[in-house]
């Protein structure tokens, strides 16, 4: 079984913009900073995250949680001469979120988030799967 980090590097890969590319490597460097804003045009994704919110309780027992994965992508640009693919990339990588590689998830999501650092513009979205688990 893939890895939710797998299955969206093959996804944006498939579905890469001219002028971008994509790297097999975390986000990270080992000193922490951040190989986004090293590499302009390189898409990086991180490992997925997965949470879980208690939902509710019974008196028998039983109870039910959402559990939440979730996988980002960072990619930067130069602040002052944005891309011409920069929003069709966008718009591409939002729709991983509709991959079929993900049954059962009852929320499919993507948030997307800017952020100026330095002369770089930083963009990360955050793809996510909620999925209802039962307990009895």
């Amino acid at each position: 079984m893939s890895s939710m980090r797998e299955d969206l590097l093959d996804f944006i890969k498939a579905n890469i913009v001219d002028g971008f590319k994509v790297s097999e490597e975390l986000p990270w460097q080992k000193d922490g900073n951040a190989l986004y804003l090293k590499n302009f045009k390189y898409v990086y994704v991180s490992r997925p995250q997965t949470t879980q919110e208690p939902l509710f309780d019974t008196f028998d027992g039983g109870s039910a949680v959402n559990e939440i994965t979730s996988c980002s992508a960072y990619f930067s640009t130069d602040a002052k001469t944005i891309p011409p693919g920069y929003d069709d990339l966008v718009s591409k990588i939002k729709l991983a979120r509709l991959d079929d590689s993900y049954v059962g998830a009852i929320q499919k999501a993507t948030l997307v988030s800017t952020e100026y650092v330095g002369d770089a513009l930083v963009t990360q979205l955050d793809i996510s799967y909620k999925t209802l688990i039962l307990n009895s």
